[in-house]
């Protein structure tokens, strides 16, 4: 296959458009080939056809490793996406473990340095021994830092990973789980009380009220054997 004849014509097609869809900035001589930020290096290409884009450029120039880095950055690693396609996926996948095989000793990015960081800031990067900020210490992050619980003010020691996170003591954790599953209870025994009354009184099937109220038939079945007492009691049926 002409990639090359294929590429020209993508990056054509989208010079000679215009259009109010998402697009993506896309250099067309790639910078690590000697590409500038100039405009006329510079075309917008919907996600699809930038995606594709780089897989030409990685079948045009196979040996050029930073090709294969920034097309693989282009795929999603979280589980909660959907690849694009498992075949492209796939081609791409293994010529990158092939240029990571290459990566060892000195041809490592990374061979001679280590992480460090601010035990202020908590900014980390990695660095030889003559590279070191000043005051910068060993390691990637601090191990702990002091927070405050949200409900009784306790302090709490917790990973800096979860500086985002509201933070709660053993106790008062407890106590929010508790809250939280005597919310849900009482939600859930309103909702199939409801479902209950419609399917007894008003004989609607329970696939139906399945379908009307966003629940798995199969949980209104868990939910009515859970509750069955009480439901029989206050509707006496």
């Amino acid at each position: 296959m002409n990639y090359k004849r294929h590429y020209n014509l993508l990056i054509e097609k989208a010079k000679q458009r215009t259009t109010d869809l998402y697009t993506e900035r896309h250099h067309i001589v790639p910078r690590c080939l000697g590409g500038t930020d100039d405009k006329d290096n510079l075309v917008a290409l919907t996600p699809e056809e930038h995606y594709v884009a780089h897989q030409l450029l990685v079948k045009m120039h196979p040996e050029n490793k930073s090709l294969v880095y920034a097309a693989i950055m282009m795929i999603p690693a979280s589980s909660s996406h959907t690849y694009r396609s498992n075949k492209m996926y796939g081609w791409l996948r293994r010529k990158y473990r092939s240029v990571c095989k290459q990566r060892v000793g000195d041809k490592n990015g990374s061979f001679g340095r280590r992480w460090y960081h601010d035990p202020n800031t908590h900014q980390n990067g990695k660095f030889s021994e003559d590279e070191i900020p000043k005051g910068w210490v060993l390691g990637r992050v601090p191990k702990y830092q002091d927070r405050f619980c949200k409900r009784c003010s306790v302090k709490v020691d917790t990973a800096p990973s979860n500086l985002a996170k509201k933070v709660y003591c053993h106790d008062c954790k407890k106590q929010e789980r508790k809250e939280r599953a005597k919310s849900a209870e009482k939600y859930d025994y309103d909702l199939i009380k409801k479902i209950y009354q419609e399917h007894k009184l008003g004989k609607v099937g329970y696939y139906t009220l399945a379908q009307k109220y966003d629940i798995n038939k199969w949980s209104i079945y868990d939910y009515i054997g859970r509750y069955k007492k009480d439901l029989e009691k206050e509707f006496g049926v």
